[in-house]
């Protein structure tokens, strides 16, 4: 479910002025605000399951993402450790003996889960820049995964094929610019957690932000672009010039 700005953040005053209504009027002991300060925790852990659920087994796009069980255990394990004494429970605590073989457990799954759901031979990079542009430019499949970094490539001046390219990029935080030939056709599906995505003729922001959109001409031209990106955070900018 995707959640723009324009609706998440009156939905979220609502919910606050709701709790400190309750609070003032002694139906609930603590304020939203010394609600957050004394359990946030809790938001680490609901984002590593929402990385788990949403990435492997409800992805829109693909049946795998890279990293997805290590980066969603290692989120929940930090939020619990830190969530844990908050609630006072003494007899159950995260230590590291728990958390390097839940991530050694985590990598194993994730290898093997890429071997069976992946064929594609993917570039990984943790931290970088990938730039790609000019007239020596020969266009081919780009399969990209980046933990942080910005992505730019400009088709504008490039050698394209005739025949349908399949770019598939993701990562965890940066920014993706792509400028294309105005006669280019194009079939696109974007999505990021946090941020926006701005492809033509649409654009969205927020919590979810997704897009999708296949020109008229797509399906029976001989050379095209098929371009599947996921982030969790950052912004998707698609621009024909």
């Amino acid at each position: 479910m995707r959640i723009s700005w324009n609706t998440g953040v009156p939905i979220l005053i609502i919910l606050i002025g709701i709790g400190y209504l309750l609070a003032n009027l002694d139906i609930i002991p603590i304020t939203p605000w010394q609600a957050f300060v004394r359990y946030w925790p809790a938001l680490l852990v609901l984002w590593g399951l929402r990385v788990i659920i949403w990435d492997i087994l409800r992805s829109r796009f693909r049946a795998y993402k890279t990293a997805s069980l290590i980066y969603g255990s290692a989120l929940i394990l930090i939020g619990l450790h830190l969530l844990v004494p908050r609630l006072g429970i003494t007899w159950f605590a995260i230590t590291w003996g728990i958390v390097w073989p839940v991530l050694l457990i985590a990598l194993g799954l994730e290898i093997l889960l890429k071997r069976k759901g992946e064929r594609k031979s993917y570039n990984t990079f943790i931290v970088s820049s990938f730039s790609r542009g000019g007239t020596a430019w020969y266009v081919d499949d780009l399969y990209l995964n980046q933990f942080i970094g910005d992505i730019k490539l400009d088709l504008t001046k490039a050698v394209i094929p005739n025949k349908e390219i399949f770019f598939d990029i993701s990562g965890s935080i940066g920014d993706l610019v792509i400028y294309l030939p105005i006669d280019l056709p194009l079939h696109a599906k974007c999505r990021v957690g946090i941020g926006e995505v701005d492809i033509p003729d649409r654009s969205e922001e927020g919590l979810g932000a997704a897009a999708e959109v296949k020109t008229a001409d797509y399906d029976g031209a001989e050379r095209k672009l098929n371009l599947t990106v996921s982030y969790r955070i950052g912004s998707v900018t698609v621009r024909r010039i």
